[in-house]
């Protein structure tokens, strides 16, 4: 039981570790870039992010046959950095100094604190935000606001009633709800056309799942940081 209890003590510190150098880098990277050269001009710009996300507290309630309602304000945290470990894509199409883009944010949810009756509720193979974007480059930062829906991926255990993940669109995915988002970005080119990115991206959003005999809503409202590589398809 000791070395059990060891080994929970150790993952923990690990990942509190893992987000507190995530967040180390990203604000390097972001003061790194502030005096450096912001690109102009029609390209086609393709980016991959990593990162992670704080979850402000919301309401949740979870509705079911045979039980009585729950009402509560939830909990989340992200694990970013656990399998399936949380990601962004983004496609770009700038013409000067203005950008349509899609977007596609895998976030992740897990219950921390669950109300009698609630044996699990994550949504963890995808809180997935999926995005159209319109972005603005400034002298020093491009800035961006986006709206979309949720793609979600729900597993729960709620009165010992399990949910069956095999329905849906496909494999258990859900589209579930609107999202919205607005952003701002920092770049720092490396190269000719390839670059660093630092962004802080805040979501709101507001999803109606599926749970065995019943079904859950909740909102969900959080910051993200994320670091990521882009490439831009022309000469600057």
């Amino acid at each position: 039981m000791s070395s059990f209890l060891d080994s929970l003590c150790i993952q923990k510190v690990s990942y509190s570790e893992s987000v507190k150098t995530f967040f180390r880098l990203f604000a390097i990277i972001f003061f790194l870039s502030l005096p450096g050269y912001t690109f102009a001009g029609d390209k086609l710009c393709l980016q991959v992010f990593g990162g992670t996300a704080y979850n402000f507290k919301t309401r949740h309630v979870i509705r079911q046959d045979g039980a009585d309602t729950v009402r509560f304000n939830a909990k989340y945290d992200t694990k970013a950095f656990e399998t399936p470990v949380y990601w962004s894509l983004r496609a770009g199409l700038w013409d000067k100094k203005n950008s349509w883009e899609l977007e596609l944010v895998h976030h992740k949810l897990y219950l921390k604190n669950n109300p009698p009756g609630v044996e699990h509720f994550s949504i963890t193979h995808g809180f997935n935000l999926l995005t159209v974007n319109r972005a603005w480059l400034f002298p020093w930062f491009i800035g961006r606001l986006g709206g979309g829906v949720v793609v979600t991926h729900p597993e729960s255990t709620i009165h010992g009633k399990t949910f069956e993940q095999s329905g849906g669109i496909i494999d258990g995915y859900y589209i579930s709800g609107p999202t919205a988002q607005v952003a701002l970005e920092k770049r720092l080119y490396i190269g000719k056309n390839l670059f660093l990115s630092a962004e802080g991206k805040f979501t709101l959003s507001w999803v109606r799942v599926p749970v065995k005999d019943g079904h859950s809503e909740l909102w969900n409202s959080a910051v993200h940081a994320l670091l990521g590589i882009g490439y831009d398809f022309n000469s600057r």
